[in-house]
């Protein structure tokens, strides 16, 4: 599935999600949310997938929300956006998946775990 706000790729048998909004610093918005819960459930039901990675650029993992997104929004507005149900698609995926520094690029640490370092 092309995806607009992340890159995914299969590294062996780890499934790499890359947020990919480099001007916003990352800043998690509905679309990108919506992205990368579906890329994480799709990793999750690939027998071959047994570890997930979400990483971020090299400037920033993710800035948080985004704030331009809930401008002008008021808070019947955000209650009905029901971004919890977001967070909670993500919460349900069962393989490991842990987050890493954007510093250092993902396939530097898993080199750097398969050395044991």
């Amino acid at each position: 599935m092309p995806y607009q706000f992340i890159l995914t790729e299969t590294i062996k048998n780890v499934g790499l999600v890359r947020l990919n909004r480099p001007k916003e610093l990352n800043a998690l918005n509905a679309a990108l949310m919506e992205e990368l819960a579906a890329a994480l459930e799709e990793f999750d039901r690939d027998p071959a997938v047994g570890c997930l990675v979400i990483t971020g650029s090299e400037r920033a993992f993710a800035a948080g929300a985004d704030i331009k997104e809930m401008a002008g929004a008021g808070a019947v507005d955000m209650l009905l956006r029901d971004n919890i149900a977001r967070w909670d698609r993500l919460r349900k995926v069962k393989k490991p998946r842990p987050a890493f520094r954007p510093r250092w690029p993902a396939r530097t640490i898993l080199r750097r775990r398969k050395l044991g370092r």
